[in-house]
């Protein structure tokens, strides 16, 4: 009996996180995303990413049960649902033949409850400068910390109002060195996420934050604008 219930007790928990990332049916998120810089132009524009569904799938020459998901520039995400959470475990570029494995990326925890931490790697891709003949971006690797801060949240998006969101918090911070005209430059990393049950990711925001007034401090703000299942 006991083991009974905790075999229900553990599925309850992988059903409870999924249904904040649901990846086993066929669907497609379209967000509008706003790059936000101190120094330079604004940018916004669209992304679509596309859920397709479970797949058998040989990663590292073993079948796995893997739940990829396809992006608008052609890359293929891949993720692994795990006892203690759900990780993104690979990726496979346009044109590419195999998948490039990653380190084990959770997305979210298993059981999701309040206050849970977590940290991932992850790297800077936000801070830009342009020069009259390229792009200068700081770019490089650092541990975000995460936690599940609400499971309460109410969210406006272009798609909706969505109520009894979770939002997890993130915080890190870094330092890239870069030439000798800009040297060290220290970067503290914010973001914050909200899920929606049923839906997945619904609205993001991330801000990296430099020392520099060459690069300053800049935003992106991710929102859902359309949700389809098939």
């Amino acid at each position: 009996m006991r083991f009974l219930v905790l075999i229900l007790f553990i599925v309850s928990c992988s059903e409870n996180s999924s249904q904040y990332f649901p990846l086993d049916k066929v669907k497609t998120w379209s967000y509008s995303v706003e790059i936000i810089p101190e120094v330079e132009n604004r940018a916004l524009y669209k992304k679509t990413h596309l859920s397709m569904g479970e797949k058998k799938i040989s990663l590292n020459e073993e079948k796995k049960k893997l739940f990829p998901i396809l992006r608008e520039d052609g890359t293929t995400l891949y993720y692994e649902i795990l006892d203690d959470g759900i990780y993104r475990v690979g990726k496979k570029f346009l044109k590419e033949k195999s998948i490039k494995t990653e380190s084990k990326r959770m997305v979210l925890p298993i059981p999701l409850t309040l206050e849970k931490t977590w940290n991932v790697d992850s790297e800077t891709y936000l801070i830009l400068r342009k020069y009259p003949y390229y792009d200068y971006r700081a770019t490089t690797n650092f541990k975000l910390n995460y936690k599940v801060a609400s499971m309460k949240e109410t969210v406006n998006t272009p798609s909706g109002t969505f109520k009894d969101c979770i939002l997890i918090i993130g915080n890190g911070e870094t330092n890239f060195i870069g030439n000798n005209e800009i040297g060290s430059i220290g970067i503290k990393i914010y973001s914050k996420e909200w899920y929606s049950k049923a839906i997945g990711l619904i609205k993001m925001e991330r801000i990296e934050e430099t020392d520099t007034d060459l690069f300053g401090t800049t935003k992106m703000v991710q929102l859902l604008e359309s949700y389809q299942k098939f």
